[in-house]
Order: structure tokens, then sequence, then C-alpha cells
């Protein structure tokens, strides 16, 4: 199958580049990207960690789960069930090889066979895209997604909230008690060629709403990820910010 991908990546105002993604063939930790491919292939793998800025070495945990990420799925471990033990032993390996306060996000999307698996720790997230609307897909870990759920806060409120950026719950030695609690988020769809899917960091998702996101990127998401990425731009970036637009031919 073929499939068309967009990878954008910028440092913002950081002094290091936190994030770190997979875009279907390489793993790209960069301070300035934006790339257009068409993939071929019956297994795709997509990813974006992002490392929790403020605690330690942020970038190297955000590298060190994506190359986890890129080298121990593949198309011999597609099911829900596999996707959260191979995440637990990423979180086994985090937990004896990066700096003790140091943890990442991590939203994934594979692709096989006409289905997909999607999953998420943390505040990364995922939208599957079609002509009419973006569907938020994925599960925020964090305080103002925990008040949303309770219902003490409404979801539209929840962008500006002043606690948005406090998250319950990722990969590495820092989110150790957390995983006693919280679960990776993991769901399973079938693909549809008329849709497509937006990866991002909380970079993208603290300057818009999916409203304007998908404003920006139709009719042609593949085609307006430079729009997108200039508007972002425009607006002022606050974050790392990275997202891969993918689009199913």
């Amino acid at each position: 199958m073929k499939y068309s991908v967009y990878s954008a990546m910028r440092l913002g105002p950081r002094a290091q580049q936190e994030d770190c993604i997979i875009n279907g063939i390489d793993l790209f930790q960069s301070n300035r990207l934006s790339e257009k491919k068409i993939i071929d292939t019956d297994f795709l793998l997509l990813g974006i960690c992002d490392g929790l800025g403020g605690h330690d070495q942020g970038e190297i945990a955000s590298r060190f789960v994506c190359e986890q990420l890129k080298h121990k799925f593949n198309r011999t471990m597609f099911s829900a069930q596999k996707v959260k033990a191979r995440l637990t032993e990423i979180q086994e390996a985090a937990q004896k090889n990066l700096p003790k306060n140091s943890g990442t996000t991590i939203a994934g999307l594979m692709i096989m066979d006409g289905q997909t698996i999607g999953f998420n720790a943390g505040d990364s997230r995922i939208y599957k895209i079609s002509s009419s609307k973006m569907e938020y897909i994925s599960h925020d870990h964090s305080l103002v997604q925990g008040l949303v759920d309770k219902s003490f806060i409404q979801q539209d409120t929840a962008l500006n909230h002043p606690l948005k950026n406090i998250i319950d719950f990722g990969i590495g030695p820092l989110f150790n008690d957390a995983w006693k609690i919280f679960n990776v988020h993991i769901f399973e769809k079938t693909i549809s060629k008329n849709n497509g899917y937006l990866l991002c960091s909380d970079g993208v998702t603290d300057l818009m709403n999916e409203t304007e996101i998908h404003e920006l990127l139709m009719p042609s998401p593949i085609e307006n990820g430079d729009i997108l990425l200039q508007a972002l731009q425009k607006k002022g970036l606050k974050d790392n910010t990275s997202f891969i637009i993918l689009q199913i031919h």
C-alpha cells in the first residue's frame, strides 16, 4: 500500500530539540525539518515523542524511546496486547538506561492489512482527518484531561487552561509510579482511503484547536502541510513543535 507522509519539526524558543519523530522510514530529532515522502510498504509505523521540558535531559529520553519504538515495533506484533507488552518493555528499559528524573510522551500509529493500531501515553496526540472534521482518537494523560473526564470542566476550555501542560503519565523513570496507576491508551480502527491522520506534539495543540487545524489542512492535508507549519510559526511557537500528516492512497 502507498502512503504520503508530510513531516515537520521546529525548535521553537527552546535551547534543545526535545521532540523526536519516526516518519515511516527515518527517525528525526532536528531543529528544522519539513519534508514529503511517498512510502510503499505493507507495514507502516509513525511516532512522536516529546521529552519533558524542565526535567533531566528530555532530548535523550525522547530519542531513546523513539529508537526503542523503531526497533521493537514490526509486523509480527500487530495486536493491542502485543503493543501493550512492548511498551511495558520500553518502560522497563527506560528505567534502567535514562536519567532518574527524565520522561517523554509517546504517540504512535501502525498500519497493516487495512487496519490501524494507535497508542499514546501523555499529551502527544493522534487525529483522524476526514473531509468534514478532525476526530481526536488518542487520549491525553494530563491533569486537565482528567478534569474533563470527570466533567469538572468542558473540553473546549481545556486549550487555555493554566494547568494544561501538567502530564500524569508517559515513558521514563519519572513515570515509574504512574505505571502502577495508568494504562497506555490503545485503539484499533479500520482505515479508509478517504481519511488521513495527524500526529503531533503539544507544540501544535497549544496554539490551535482542531477546527483551526482542519480548516488549514483541507482539502489536501499533505499539500497543505506547509500552510499549517507557516500558520503555527506566525502565531509564535511556544515550544518544540512537531507533526506528521498521513494520507492513504
